[in-house]
């Protein structure tokens, strides 16, 4: 699909692996501080590899560090992606960290992102909806205000409705909650992505209209990789 926007997926701090994986061709990178090895002292060095790539560099924060979300800006993230956001009013606060008054209560600070181009796109803030408690309020989460987009986390979404993850991940009930979800983000005009990890979940993604897809991860290419060498040459 020629709309299709890739991403890579970097839990590693490396910015050797950071580059080898984005300058493959991902459209993207998101830097994992909530489940990814990388510290605050490596996040700049990350951000400036996936920069120097000619991509946008995403940043997933800690769940309920909003605190940290409003600093990834200030390092120069492209986009925020702030986890396990169940409710309205769990998202509004998170925004407010994010978005300078009158609008929020965001500390000027801006430090690294000063340094961005006066032509750089707007800085975006996506909040993750990834439980059943954030499909049922998916349509006064996309109402809110400053929201630029959703991301939707199938793994915790998956276990959430009682699933099992991997082998769930693409069951009838996670992608009938994700359309939910896809389909306020519609209603509202917000942006959506989802993570998928390994192409397999592209299909299921697509399908329910989903074309912002995390594709890989550093990790995973790494351990597959090695997992396929071995496999061959002892084959």
């Amino acid at each position: 699909m020629s709309d299709l926007s890739l991403g890579a997926w970097l839990n590693l701090d490396s910015v050797l692996a950071a580059e080898a994986v984005v300058r493959a061709g991902h459209d993207w990178a998101a830097v994992d501080l909530q489940h990814g090895e990388t510290q605050a002292t490596g996040l700049v060095p990350m951000l400036a590899a996936v920069a120097g790539c000619g991509v946008p560099a995403w940043v997933r924060t800690q769940a309920r560090d909003y605190a940290q979300a409003s600093w990834a800006l200030d390092m120069g993230a492209d986009v925020v992606v702030i986890p396990q956001v169940s409710s309205a009013a769990q998202g509004a606060e998170a925004l407010a960290f994010c978005r300078y008054a009158p609008d929020g209560h965001r500390s000027w600070g801006p430090t690294r992102a000063g340094l961005r181009a006066a032509s750089a796109p707007a800085q975006q803030v996506y909040l993750m909806i990834e439980d059943a408690a954030g499909v049922a309020a998916a349509d006064e989460i996309c109402a809110l205000p400053g929201l630029d987009g959703i991301l939707i986390g199938p793994a915790d979404l998956t276990v959430s409705l009682g699933g099992r993850v991997p082998d769930d991940l693409r069951s009838e009930g996670t992608l009938a909650a994700a359309a939910t979800v896809v389909e306020a983000c519609r209603r509202h005009d917000v942006a959506v992505a989802a993570f998928g990890g390994t192409p397999d979940m592209v299909p299921a993604w697509t399908g329910i209209g989903v074309t912002t897809i995390a594709l890989v991860t550093d990790l995973g290419l790494l351990t597959q990789g090695a997992a396929d060498a071995l496999a061959r040459t002892r084959g």
